[in-house]
């Protein structure tokens, strides 16, 4: 290995200080501007600004990503998925809710998982109506941060993904209904104090007896017709992707980044973090393999790199 003369020296520190530099000045704006955010999150968001850099400055130095010698895999950078809360809502029969329950607990308690993954299947089988469910169910009691969309059952063809927030405003825009029946659930529940998990219970037993108002399209001779009130599995809408693309617009991500499941490389981790998603879904011929966090790369080549 070859030393580095003095007017190296003086170029890689020359470009520590500008990094640290920069991450000072990222720090300084969120915290001018983006107060709700804690500090290790302003803190994480200010290395990932500053990492492209330091891959860019240390590239041609890097012998590998390691952690105290340990070489970073894709399983530790890997989000944690969800299938049951989905499964769960989808499933929903009246008051037999057990299994819902299960999912909603775990995905509560466990405060790692950010994804929740909604299957399309092959033929149409997921309803609007609990789409909705899910999105309102995990923004309001759960830490999730993305529900992943796939099609074509166990091919798991990717679609996209959206925070619950997103997926329920534009079920919400699509379906105004949606948002009143459950908002008039959660307030039938505040009166009696209930801890998440049974509040959770109680409005997934009743959101199947609920009535939907649907308002169906003018006959043909231009006549309004008057709205009526459905039950549930008359007034639900069976999601297909192109639906679903309707509905979302431009708030479904669908950025993604192409892997043939070989051992991760340089070159695959730089693709990553150049993308402009917080979770980066990573595809073999469209199936989706793995969704990466961003954020979690960056900070382990932050400290792979660190002394």
């Amino acid at each position: 290995m070859s030393v580095p003369t003095i007017k190296d020296r003086f170029k890689i520190a020359f470009i520590a200080y500008f990094v640290l530099l920069l991450a000072a000045l990222a720090f300084f704006i969120l915290r001018k501007y983006a107060p709700p955010l804690s500090f290790n999150q302003k803190l994480a968001i200010s290395a990932i600004f500053v990492s492209p850099i330091v891959l860019a400055s240390l590239w041609e130095h890097l012998k590998g990503f390691k952690v105290g010698g340990v070489e970073i895999s894709l399983q530790e950078v890997a989000a944690t998925v969800n299938y049951e809360l989905a499964s769960a809502i989808q499933d929903l029969q009246g008051s037999a809710t057990p299994a819902l329950i299960g999912a909603i607990n775990k995905a509560i308690e466990t405060t790692d998982i950010k994804l929740v993954e909604v299957n399309l299947r092959s033929s149409p089988y997921w309803w609007s109506t609990r789409l909705y469910l899910l999105a309102a169910l995990a923004e309001e009691f759960t830490r999730i941060e993305r529900i992943v969309f796939v099609e074509r059952d166990a091919a798991r063809i990717y679609v996209g993904m959206a925070s619950p927030a997103a997926v329920r405003k534009s079920l919400a825009t699509a379906f105004p209904d949606y948002e009143r029946v459950f908002r008039q659930l959660v307030q039938n529940g505040l009166l009696y104090r209930l801890p998440p998990a049974q509040f959770v219970q109680n409005v997934g037993s009743q959101w199947s007896g609920q009535l939907f108002t649907v308002r169906p399209e003018p006959g043909a001779t231009g006549v309004a017709v008057q709205p009526i009130a459905l039950p549930e599995q008359d007034a639900r809408k069976l999601v297909i992707r192109d639906l679903l693309l309707n509905w979302m617009g431009n708030s479904l991500e669908t950025e993604a980044r192409s892997w043939d499941g070989s051992p991760p490389s340089r070159a695959l981790y730089a693709k990553i973090l150049t993308a402009n998603v917080p979770y980066v879904p990573l595809l073999n011929n469209g199936h989706l393999q793995t969704v990466v966090s961003r954020t979690e790369l960056a900070l382990k080549i932050a400290s792979a790199n660190v002394g």
